[in-house]
């Protein structure tokens, strides 16, 4: 009889397990809830491979290599795709590609072949003239490309370490330095 008392007493070692199993299940469907099965609902890539190749080069004119690491480099590219697939509503991303095939089309006009075609040269000078008409012209969308690349590389591990100076607790307030003692701005 004392056998069937202690078989009914919650013990610290089941208390335990039970709290794992249903910590893992909560997990496990969670997991199952996040990610709906292809075809059903599941979300569809911001960019196709082709719009997501004129996005790297347009950041790496953006933010080119130079002495200190570029776009490429820091992943930019990758970022402001995972922003349009997980964040942006889906107005953002129509505009977004929108302005991706304008660029595009743009190069088709001028050069008679795509954005991804022409050389270094020829892209970066288109690049130039976009920028200057839509900057003056206050093109949201433009703008908005523009902040997304600077934003994922300003945040990313080189842009916040290497471009910028990172100092985790700065030091003493001096208002007013020269440059050339300083050497660059700080992250923080």
């Amino acid at each position: 009889m004392a056998d069937s008392k202690e078989s009914g007493k919650l013990n610290r070692r089941a208390l335990l397990l039970g709290a794992a199993f249903l910590a893992g299940g909560a997990g496990a469907l969670m997991q199952v809830l996040r990610e709906p099965a292809e075809g059903e609902g599941a979300k569809a890539d911001a960019l196709t491979s082709d719009q997501f190749a004129l996005l790297e080069q347009i950041a790496d004119i953006i933010i080119p290599d130079t002495d200190t690491p570029g776009a490429l480099a820091a992943g930019v590219p990758a970022v402001v795709r995972d922003m349009l697939n997980e964040w942006a509503s889906d107005q953002t991303r129509r505009e977004f590609t929108a302005l991706l095939t304008d660029i595009d089309k743009r190069a088709w006009q001028k050069h008679g072949a795509g954005f991804l075609a022409l050389s270094s040269e020829d892209r970066l000078a288109l690049m130039k003239a976009i920028d200057e008409e839509l900057i003056t012209a206050v093109d949201m969308n433009y703008r908005r490309m523009k902040f997304l690349v600077l934003v994922g590389y300003y945040h990313s591990e080189v842009g916040a370490t290497v471009e910028l100076r990172y100092e985790l607790v700065p030091g003493a307030w001096r208002p007013c330095l020269p440059l050339s003692e300083v050497g660059r701005a700080s992250a923080t």
